[in-house]
């Protein structure tokens, strides 16, 4: 009865994501336009495409963030964490219980992106002179939230993850990933190039064209439903 609760939550927010996706393109343009504000950022993420299609495509790395992620989500949820693995191409992470933030966290939390922030910020509080190296900082989150995305990708569309079908499967897991690695890297754009971009407006505008869909929706199964009856 829970997972089908869930697969009905994810149908419901299917749309969300999909009209999120969407806006997110207008997003991605404006990132190119403003290009010389933007650069140090889109070269990152360049350099680490071609560093994973041709000389290293960070797999352990990665798994060892996959992994802490699930550490760190289920420390935040009152569990306890027996065991950390990690390999060159999979991890485990032994915990007391697990809940949906536990399965999906590795999923949604650009971990090192994460921790590099905090860190330049931490750092610029007691050296300012830091400052001088923020296009260098930019660069580097570029090549980390590039990170995030494509071995995020890989790891739901090349290999069947237990967590997915655990958290209340598919359709539910993947709708939920993509709404919440869109918010995040919005927010991280606002957050790195403020003006460029309105959060608030994308979001208004993705849940005004939600709330239209979800309303023809609603009338033509009204018009469908007095057919049948005609019938």
């Amino acid at each position: 009865m829970k997972k089908f609760l869930k697969f009905l939550i994810g149908i419901v927010l299917l749309p969300f994501a999909l009209f999120f996706i969407y806006n997110f393109m207008a997003v991605i343009w404006t990132i190119i336009k403003n290009f010389q504000i933007t650069f140090p950022f889109l070269f990152g993420a360049a350099i680490y495409l071609i560093l994973h299609r041709y000389i290293y495509n960070f797999s352990r790395p990665y798994v060892f963030a996959h992994e802490i992620c699930h550490a760190l989500a289920a420390w935040c949820s009152g569990y306890k964490v027996t065991n950390i693995k990690v390999k060159e191409e999979s991890g485990e992470t032994q915990v007391s219980d697990v809940n949906t933030f536990v399965l999906l966290a590795p999923y949604c939390m650009p971990l090192y992106a994460i921790v590099c922030t905090v860190l330049f910020y931490i750092i610029s509080l007691f050296w300012p002179e830091i400052s001088n190296y923020e296009r260098s900082f930019l660069g580097l989150l570029g090549f980390l939230v590039t990170f995030h995305l494509v071995h995020t990708y890989k790891s739901l569309t090349e290999t069947e993850q237990s967590d997915i079908t655990l958290a209340g499967g598919s359709v539910f897991s993947f709708v939920l990933i993509a709404i919440i690695n869109l918010t995040l890297i919005i927010l991280f754009i606002n957050f790195l190039f403020p003006g460029i971009i309105a959060p608030t407006s994308i979001i208004k505008e993705v849940f005004m064209q939600t709330c239209s869909f979800w309303k023809m929706f609603y009338i033509y199964m009204r018009k469908f439903i007095v057919w049948l009856g005609n019938l």
